[in-house]
């Protein structure tokens, strides 16, 4: 059993050089690993550093005040005061009371009808920064630090938030607590794993606070978007779960939508560029939602897009605002179409929403309709990943490589989800696999079956060879760890279904190859988790499986059967 206590031979925290440098420490004494192979001296600073005193916290608050100033008269307009919010009085009833300046709009969910025509608005919030969130943004270059590292890593794969409007200064002018959320969310998301236990729990800390404050924006329904993902990639369940159900009603009640358009509670859109922010937003949430039910197979939270629904446009023309670059296809345009990463993201999503709604769908329709569709489906997610396939192999730098890497592997996940069970020749035993029915497979299933098997195969050998250019890159690349977050962990599932796959070939055939690829797939998972913990628990996770497995078939070791 695992004690839960600090280990007695490792520091509270990093040494002062893996801190200055921002490196991975392992925290151990007298020296830590770092320091004792490059031969430098390793110091800790056990000394609790004290809070800050009142003058400190009003030079916090000055820093800020002076960085939105600066911000704004770069982008040549000044900081826009907010009129008041209107009082509208009830009418006279037993009651005889007021709406409150303060008070949240409740006829927004009791009447909306009575909202929109009575052009109620939500109040300003009136929540303040905490102290520790201030001190968070402000520590070395503050603000400037955390965009400059978000936007080059995890905007790379989830582009959501406007480059382009930041650089402006626009989100400062008039920002406020929802702005400050956003930025810490951020950091949070681009923080290593082993510095954001205390992080993570001050950034829970503010959103409660903003909530009980009845804050409604887009800069915060993005910043609980970018923790819903924190939390997916460092494995937190059920906080995850329930972080990204907690996203799509936060959308309801702005009426957000693949389209971009809000409800009135929220700022008019003035430019292209905001409204595709929206628009990713909302996409954003519905790529998490599929990702997130890939292993649990539940219901959805996020509703699906429909066949004339916007996809995002292109990427580099938003990040730019080169508003020549605003063209968006709809949700039924053909996947032959070329598109920009994350528009490709977004379809392989849908791919999972397919197969999803599939599986439900095949258990109320007769086995022979079910079989038909299963084929055609599996047709279409073929053709796409070959359509992937060559847009990656036609990349001429790693970036543009990795760019597909997570649609590739989403579209593998739905593909997993679609012919998992058609592979089993036949139910061993009353455990998970081939529904059994009782009698023999049909003709078409079993050409369904040799189809099924034959797939699973190629996209795992797929799925190895990107492996292998991902790792050759991080051992070629000068700062590896930079470039391992830009790795979306949506491939991850995809990779775990890969090391099953292998797995089996190497129960059912003894094939050494087998064992090598689940060797390379585990040391990529391995390189992964200092970045993802998610990976690491799908390596646990796998190692679990494979060791039931073998046990049940009387071989503990989980060695092949002698040849």
């Amino acid at each position: 059993m695992w004690s839960m206590e600090k280990d007695p031979l490792n520091a509270h925290q990093a040494c002062c050089a893996c801190k200055k440098n921002k490196r991975k420490c392992d925290k151990r004494l007298p020296a830590c690993g770092l320091c004792a192979r490059t031969g430098r001296a390793c110091e800790y600073d056990e000394t609790p550093r004290p809070p800050p005193s009142a003058d400190e916290f009003a030079a916090l608050q000055v820093r800020i005040t002076e960085l939105e100033a600066r911000l704004n008269i770069a982008c040549g307009g000044s900081a826009s005061v907010a009129s008041p919010t209107p009082t509208f009085s009830s009418p006279k009833t037993w009651t005889d009371t007021t709406l409150s300046l303060t008070q949240f709009p409740f006829a927004m969910f009791l009447d909306l009808d009575c909202y929109e025509w009575a052009r109620m608005k939500l109040p300003r919030p009136t929540a303040t920064v905490p102290m520790d969130v201030l001190t968070i943004l402000n520590q070395a270059n503050g603000i400037l630090e955390i965009s400059q590292t978000y936007f080059n890593t995890i905007h790379r794969w989830m582009p959501i938030i406007s480059k382009k409007r930041i650089d402006l200064g626009i989100p400062f002018q008039g920002g406020g607590p929802d702005l400050a959320m956003l930025f810490l969310a951020m950091k949070l998301v681009t923080t290593y794993p082993e510095s954001t236990e205390s992080l993570y729990e001050t950034t829970r800390a503010f959103l409660r606070t903003l909530e009980a404050d009845n804050v409604i924006s887009i800069r915060c329904l993005q910043a609980i978007i970018l923790v819903a993902l924190y939390e997916y990639s460092h494995a937190l369940y059920p906080a995850a779960w329930m972080t990204v159900g907690a996203c799509s009603r936060y959308a309801d009640i702005i009426g957000l939508s693949p389209s971009g358009r809000c409800l009135r509670i929220i700022e008019s859109n003035t430019t292209w560029t905001e409204l595709e922010e929206r628009r990713r937003t909302w996409w954003a949430i519905f790529i998490l939602d599929r990702a997130i039910s890939l292993g649990s197979r539940r219901r959805f939270s996020c509703p699906e897009p429909t066949e004339v629904d916007v996809l995002p446009g292109n990427d580099v023309g938003w990040n730019s605002g080169d508003v020549s670059g605003a063209l968006n296809c709809a949700v039924s345009t053909p996947f032959s179409n070329l598109q920009s990463p994350f528009a490709r993201l977004c379809q392989s999503a849908i791919c999972i929403d397919r197969v999803m709604k599939f599986r439900h769908t095949c258990q109320q329709v007769p086995k022979e309709q079910s079989t038909t569709m299963a084929i055609v489906l599996t047709k279409e997610l073929c053709a796409f990943s070959d359509i992937l396939e060559g847009n990656s192999s036609r990349s001429t730098n790693i970036e543009g490589y990795l760019d597909l890497f997570a649609p590739r592997c989403l579209v593998w996940s739905a593909l997993f989800l679609l012919l998992d069970n058609y592979c089993c020749p036949e139910k061993l035993a009353n455990e998970p696999g081939y529904p059994l029915s009782g009698s023999a497979k049909t003709p078409e299933e079993q050409i369904l079956q040799v189809d099924a098997t034959i797939i699973v195969r190629s996209i795992s050998n797929e799925a190895h060879n990107a492996i292998l250019k991902v790792v050759e890159t991080l051992d070629n690349y000068p700062r590896a760890q930079d470039q391992l977050t830009g790795i979306c962990p949506f491939a991850l599932d995809a990779l775990y279904c890969t090391m099953a796959t292998f797995h089996w070939e190497l129960r059912e055939s003894g094939d050494e190859t087998a064992r090598v690829s689940l060797e390379d797939i585990a040391q990529c998972l391995q390189r992964l988790g200092e970045v993802w913990p998610l990976a690491l628990r799908y390596l646990a996770l796998e190692g679990v499986y494979s060791g039931a497995v073998a046990e049940r078939c009387g071989n503990p070791e989980g060695l092949p059967p002698p040849s």
